[in-house]
């Protein structure tokens, strides 16, 4: 065996996760969305035109469940969707009310993000988040 002292990367990152995760939750429900409805709405904002498949597919969603989440951000004028070629495919394009919306969520978001890696000077954050999307552009 090598380093004992060594520890699994999921038992590190996973209660990170835990609290990341609770933190966006709350920073959605504050802002009268769930978790997945600001995640729907993130995604379709950095990439706009995805249709809700594609939404779902990256986010590891159900493709069924997006739909009500659409109906929701629809209804509130986050979000439309928009007939593609093929009539069974929609883009989902995110109005300029919903774009406001992602913006205060993430900036809600990265505030408790940063309280909560407070212990980790400002480099190691920036090193932390650089190496989280180094490993995430190699995953097949």
């Amino acid at each position: 065996m090598e380093d004992q002292g060594r520890r699994d990367l999921l038992e590190l990152v996973g209660p990170l996760y835990r609290l990341l995760r609770r933190a966006e939750e709350r920073c959605a429900n504050d802002a009268g969305l769930t978790m997945w409805q600001y995640a729907v709405l993130s995604v379709g904002a950095r990439h706009e035109g995805l249709s809700q498949a594609q939404i779902a597919d990256r986010l590891g969603y159900s493709r069924n469940r997006i739909i009500h989440d659409l109906d929701v951000l629809e209804t509130r004028r986050l979000a439309e969707r928009r007939a593609g070629t093929d009539r069974r495919r929609h883009s989902i394009h995110v109005t300029a009310t919903g774009r406001d919306t992602v913006d205060e969520i993430r900036s809600a978001i990265w505030a408790a993000e940063n309280d909560l890696l407070s212990p980790v000077p400002a480099a190691g954050r920036d090193s932390l988040q650089d190496i989280l999307e180094r490993a995430l552009e190699v995953r097949p």
